[in-house]
């Protein structure tokens, strides 16, 4: 048992470990709202909090403040100028970089900071609290454990700074308060910390679910999901999306003759060949035994040349050489264009669609290109 707890510990510490040294992925992260066409909704629903807590510190806050205390009131009313103009980036402007994110939680922070410590009372130490917690739920999303420590921090010394102002009013002594409050403050950023290793879990077997694992190429699922980035491209003006369905031809003779564990190392092969072979921001897939799809943006007449050089890599001399058959269907970028439902369905056709021209290339021995006419009116 004891031998079990240690080896669970080890565990857990190398799980820490990758979590704190992995580097943050924020566009990723943005595109996973993106995908799911929630990202404008939650961008405004940032911005409008934002706007209510500028609004909350020009109405509760700045009238709790003597008229005497020009430096605290000036303090109240330049965060609730600051909470507003992001309310405006968050509500108008595009997605923040992660740079701008940084700045904005970093700006938060410091202007909370610099408002309560003008005029340290418990209506603005709890209010203060409050926003510390709505950053802090920004970076749990959309960003890493590092900022997350750095902002963290920042709370546990505004914390001590707000209990050593307040202290003579409390009556009690500096100490004995800065104690209390971080007794109250430091679980609650521990949990924060623990939340964002449990996402972290969490987002990583997402990932791998739309992965295959053993050629590390996107499956059927991660190939529709991403999907819509590849249609937002733009690096290229190419107007229409090219298709292709590889299958390794004979693979089964390879299986049977040499083991499976020389045709995962086929495969594994293959799936390096065509990443090399096709445009940086093509999508790659393994959907099923040794059959690959390829979707990219082309010109109009280029697929059958991307086709082409897959089959070339593909046929590279190597230990236990294959070649390969592709199936080419095209269709207009537009038509792929609109809900994700729509986009999966319309998708799905043209697959079908370079699945019976691959077909066709069986038929005629393998190692051939074959490119079908689109059907139904689309390009």
């Amino acid at each position: 048992m004891h031998m079990s707890h240690t080896r669970s510990f080890a565990v857990y510490r190398g799980r820490v470990r990758r979590w704190w040294n992995e580097p943050v992925d924020y566009a990723a992260q943005v595109a996973y709202f993106a995908k799911r066409s929630t990202s404008h909704a939650i961008k405004v629903a940032i911005g409008l909090s934002l706007g209510l807590n500028g609004a909350t510190s020009l109405v509760v806050l700045l009238p709790a403040v003597a008229t005497e205390k020009v430096a605290s009131r000036t303090a109240v009313a330049l965060f609730a100028v600051l909470m507003f103009v992001w309310a405006y980036m968050w509500c108008f402007r595009p997605w923040p970089s992660r740079r701008v994110s940084i700045g904005f939680a970093a700006s938060c922070d410091i202007g909370i900071t610099v408002m309560v410590l003008h005029d340290p009372n418990w209506l603005t130490g709890f209010f203060a609290f409050n926003t510390f917690g709505l950053i802090a739920m920004h970076l749990l999303f959309f960003d890493g454990p590092r900022i997350i420590a750095a902002h963290a921090g920042w709370v546990l010394v505004s914390t001590t700074a707000f209990a050593v102002a307040i202290s003579p009013d409390a009556n009690v002594g500096a100490g004995i308060l800065i104690v209390r409050l971080l007794a109250i403050t430091a679980p609650a950023m521990a949990a924060i910390m623990g939340i964002h290793l449990e996402i972290w879990d969490l987002r990583n077997d997402a990932n791998n679910a739309l992965s295959d694992p053993l050629t590390g190429l996107l499956n059927r699922r991660g190939l529709h999901l991403h999907l819509a980035d590849l249609l937002c491209d733009n690096t290229t003006d190419a107007t229409e999306v090219a298709v292709l369905v590889v299958d390794l031809d004979r693979f089964k003779q390879i299986n049977d003759t040499y083991g499976h564990s020389v045709g995962d190392a086929v495969l594994t092969r293959t799936a390096q060949r065509i990443t090399a072979a096709v445009r940086g921001r093509a999508l790659v897939a393994r959907t099923g035994g040794e059959e690959f799809v390829i979707v990219d943006l082309t010109d109009p007449g280029g697929a059958e040349g991307v086709a082409d050089r897959i089959r070339y890599a593909i046929a590279v001399p190597a230990a236990h050489p294959t070649t390969a058959s592709v199936g080419v269907s095209c269709c207009a970028r537009a038509d792929l264009l609109g809900s994700s439902d729509d986009q999966d369905r319309r998708l799905d056709a043209v697959i079908a669609r370079a699945d019976r021209a691959l077909f066709d290339a069986k038929r005629q021995g393998g190692n051939v290109t074959v490119s079908t006419s689109p059907v139904d009116g689309h390009q």
